[in-house]
């Protein structure tokens, strides 16, 4: 029997985060041997707030190594750029008819980033129709999303409804959705009141050296108690450290918690920042052995997963009587 298949997309808007690892790559590490591993590095989603000299393939490249590099095995997972198979954009043009205007613009990230940008753009509005065609397009069975994104896996579900109610066929078939319980959102380190964010330049990168780390980690927020213990809403600094160790030590927070119960925040800033250089040191080092060979890689799986996706879309276009 042919294993299920898990899905998820990885926006190619900059270098991968901790946020990105704890939040998705480590959740992948744990399935990997139970599903057919498909990671979509977005290229096109990043094109919603394009930016200008601004290199999406080399981008891409570092992203995909960094995957690799983080544990992800190369037969087990085929990682491709988005943009190198067309038939993400015809299958999100034959739903786009599916789906209306007015419920596009009414979508909180939607809206949330006009007000950023003062003004929409036309990729911004269909960024969720791109999205369901690249989940529909590989009959995908698991898919790993951050809380963020709860919307519009409502909405890709909605347009598969329509679309096979409408052709009276089961074409597009609806996943599992999840949502990973600790860690789907870790928050900024400047402001932990927020996720953490490459466009606030509020993150730490997989490929920050030991100094940047350590300067990033002592100049973070916290609060003046001085005690640590795991209280979101009166302490969302502490608490993002909190969930950070515990995901990098694997421990529930409750067992981290414990283990630091005594330490001040000066002496659990000293200790997160070891860990962090001990785990990021080790990913580091596989990124230098993947960056020379990662083209080849990239170049099999996408001939690979061309041969799915054209098989996918000529059976759709069958049933709709449109080739």
């Amino acid at each position: 029997m042919p294993q299920p298949c898990f899905f998820t997309g990885i926006q190619a808007s900059g270098t991968l985060t901790l946020g990105n690892y704890l939040g998705v790559i480590c959740h992948i590490l744990e399935i990997q041997d139970e599903y057919e591993i498909i990671i979509m590095i977005c290229d096109l989603h990043a094109l919603t707030i394009p930016k200008p000299n601004f290199n999406y393939r080399e981008i891409g490249h570092e992203i995909a190594a960094l995957l690799y590099a983080c544990g992800l095995k190369e037969e087990k997972c085929k990682i491709f750029i988005q943009s190198e198979i067309k038939e993400h954009v015809e299958l999100a043009y034959l739903l786009s008819p599916h789906i209306t205007v007015s419920v596009l613009s009414n979508m909180i990230q939607y809206k949330e980033k006009k007000r950023e940008q003062e003004s929409g753009n036309l990729a911004l509005l269909t960024y969720p129709v791109l999205m369901a065609a690249d989940i529909f397009l590989y009959d995908a069975d698991l898919v790993i999303v951050g809380q963020d994104q709860t919307q519009h896996l409502e909405l890709a579900t909605n347009i598969a409804q329509k679309f096979n109610n409408f052709y009276n066929k089961n074409l597009l078939k609806i996943p599992k959705f999840t949502i990973p319980h600790l860690g789907a959102k870790i928050m900024g380190l400047k402001n932990p009141q927020k996720k953490m964010s490459k466009s606030e330049n509020d993150f730490l990168a997989l490929l920050d050296d030991s100094q940047t780390i350590t300067k990033k980690i002592k100049e973070a927020e916290t609060d003046s108690e001085n005690k640590i213990y795991y209280d979101p809403a009166k302490k969302p600094g502490i608490s993002n450290f909190l969930t950070i160790y515990a995901l990098l030590s694997k421990q529930e927070i409750k067992e981290a918690e414990k283990e630091l119960q005594n330490l001040n925040y000066h002496q659990f800033k000293l200790k997160l920042i070891d860990l962090l250089n001990e785990k990021l040191g080790k990913i580091q080092k596989k990124y230098i052995d993947y960056q020379p060979r990662i083209k080849e890689i990239l170049k099999k799986n996408t001939e690979y997963l061309k041969i799915l996706a054209t098989q996918k879309l000529n059976l759709i276009k069958k049933e709709i009587k449109f080739n």
